[in-house]
């Protein structure tokens, strides 16, 4: 009698189902981890995204608002500024304040005006911010005469003997002094303490003013002091001569115009008082259609009415 094979477990049509069987429950478990993997990954962009706008808007916002906040900025104002001020000193006080455009605050105008009062010829100088503008007050020091410091060294020097920058000014007439004891000049800004500086300083102001006193009584075309070359203290309080003229100014075309003693100072060496020498000088110009030169080898101011005739 044949033996019958015997079937291992697992084989055959039965064994092959139940073990298909079997294998679903892991693949079920696979499928649910990658559904729920994807679930979260599309809900983790979604977030992101949705926070990403969020944070999007409120960048703009604060960039907005940093942009609204930020403060403006505007160029310098001179306020006041005298007319002879031309555009060599304007440029000399913008540089010296540090540029062209500022910011419109406090700080920039503390700023500027520290900086400013280093300028020679300013004083009491203020600085404040408008909508559009920092705005620079300031009294600016009027230069009368120039001297010749050293070979290559120029200086001004202002009615209060100040020594100034010199900065080229055609707009009024700036004469020369020569003759003097010293030409040790100090720093900028400071003091000069020199007699015959100061006197020539004081009678060229006594011209200015008269040229502006005239310019408006009298409508002349052009100022006195354009006709002067330079002004001589080398007799100064006669210490060469004394009977040469203590002060000489020198017209361009040479005619020398014999002043005298220092202002204030008349008296002393029995010359005319100081406005009839002034009187007398303007009067003279005048009548020689606005001009000292051409017409006499010297003018002599210093002797009394019934002295001595005075143009020479």
């Amino acid at each position: 009698m044949a033996k019958k094979k015997k079937i291992k477990s697992g084989t055959g049509p039965g064994g092959f189902f139940s073990k298909k069987k079997r294998s679903r429950k892991p693949t079920s478990a696979v499928s649910f981890m990658t559904a729920m993997k994807i679930t979260l990954s599309i809900m983790f962009l979604t977030v992101l995204v949705a926070g990403g706008a969020i944070g999007l808007i409120y960048l703009d916002r604060y960039v907005k608002t940093d942009a609204a906040e930020k403060t403006p900025d505007g160029s310098l104002k001179l306020s006041d500024a005298p007319a002879w001020l031309n555009q060599d000193w304007v440029d000399a006080l913008v540089k010296t304040a540090g540029g062209k455009r500022f910011a419109l605050d406090q700080d920039s105008a503390r700023l500027v005006a520290r900086r400013l009062e280093g300028l020679s010829w300013l004083a009491d100088v203020r600085v404040q911010t408008t909508p559009e503008f920092l705005e620079v007050s300031a009294t600016y020091r009027r230069p009368l005469g120039w001297v010749q410091a050293n070979r290559n060294r120029k200086v001004y020097l202002d009615i209060e003997m100040h020594v100034l920058d010199y900065i080229p000014v055609t707009a009024i007439p700036v004469i020369q002094i020569t003759g003097l004891a010293k030409t040790t000049v100090p720093e900028p800004g400071q003091v000069w303490l020199a007699d015959d500086a100061k006197a020539a300083i004081e009678l060229l102001n006594r011209l200015y003013l008269m040229d502006i006193q005239f310019q408006q009584k009298q409508n002349i075309p052009k100022p006195l002091m354009d006709e002067i070359e330079n002004i001589d203290v080398s007799n100064f309080a006669a210490r060469n001569s004394r009977s040469a003229p203590n002060i000489i100014l020198n017209v361009k075309d040479g005619t020398r115009i014999y002043w005298g003693a220092a202002w204030g100072q008349s008296a002393v060496y029995l010359e005319a008082d100081e406005n009839v020498k002034l009187a007398r000088l303007y009067e003279y110009f005048i009548d020689h259609n606005h001009t000292l030169q051409g017409s006499a080898k010297n003018i002599e101011l210093r002797w009394l009415e019934d002295s001595i005739p005075r143009p020479q």
